[in-house]
């Protein structure tokens, strides 16, 4: 199914400007989707680079642009009144039956093999930061039972906080399930670190337009929700272990909000 623009608005935004907030594993796959949208639409959609976090409000105030977002600093952005909205988002292979959503996985270095965190006290916990969903808000406002720490470090990644697990040098890193499927693609040894507690799931990071412009917000939903129909967009999807995308809206993210209410009562201020 090829979607085209239906008036002279929407085929004057050609050119729209695609940043990605999620990590450099997935970013293979980002721009193959937007490959994929400029192909269906007939758009001249920048290829995302890796962008900081802290460019997302210029960014968000600025011209239209496409961005891969997690739900986290969406939710802050569009409820701070800027014009952001969520398209769509994508289902993982490993969860292809159910809504978009992720895991928060805290794994633990590799000496903890076999053991639960019920299990375990005295652990030392490392996470991304703590504005970071998967790698604390989510573990967090569902109950990650922090008593059993006696430690935090920031390390300001996840592919920084698995190896750290792998050295030993902490002990517990709780880690976003869809990302982990693309950085071990590349170091297997992160596949084989112990899942000591699971939590979630989130909806997924949504793909977000910014912008005032509905009709050309909507193409974009249609397009990135059909690309699992032909060959061509499934394998794109595949190189992020992505089954399809799903269209989403903004009360779809109301989950996180609540979360994020959770986990501010234990967030060191």
């Amino acid at each position: 199914k090829r979607f085209v623009f239906a008036t002279p608005r929407a085929a004057a935004a050609r050119f729209v400007r695609a940043y990605a907030f999620l990590g450099g594993a997935l970013l293979v796959y980002q721009r193959a989707v937007v490959a994929e949208l400029n192909r269906r639409l007939g758009l001249a959609i920048s290829l995302p680079a890796e962008t900081d976090l802290a460019d997302l409000e210029s960014i968000a105030a600025g011209e239209p642009a496409l961005l891969f977002l997690c739900g986290l600093p969406y939710v802050r952005t569009r409820d701070a009144g800027l014009p952001i909205e969520a398209l769509a988002a994508p289902v993982s292979t490993d969860y292809a039956d159910e809504a978009p959503g992720y895991r928060s996985l805290l794994l633990g270095t590799p000496g903890l093999k076999g053991s639960t965190l019920e299990q375990l006290t005295g652990l030392r916990l490392g996470i991304n930061s703590y504005d970071s969903m998967s790698g604390w808000v989510l573990a967090a406002g569902e109950g990650m039972p922090l008593d059993h720490f006696v430690s935090t470090t920031i390390t300001g990644a996840h592919r920084r906080s698995m190896k750290l697990l792998l050295d030993g040098e902490i002990d517990a890193a709780p880690i976003d399930s869809m990302l982990l499927a693309a950085e071990a693609a590349t170091t297997p040894a992160f596949a084989e670190l112990p899942v000591l507690a699971t939590y979630g799931p989130s909806p997924s990071p949504p793909v977000v337009f910014v912008g005032d412009d509905p009709e050309l917000a909507e193409l974009l939903r249609q397009a990135l929700a059909s690309l699992h129909e032909d060959s061509s967009g499934r394998a794109a999807l595949a190189l992020g272990c992505m089954a399809r995308f799903d269209a989403m809206h903004d009360s779809d993210y109301d989950w996180i909000r609540e979360c994020d209410r959770r986990a501010a009562t234990c967030t060191p201020s």
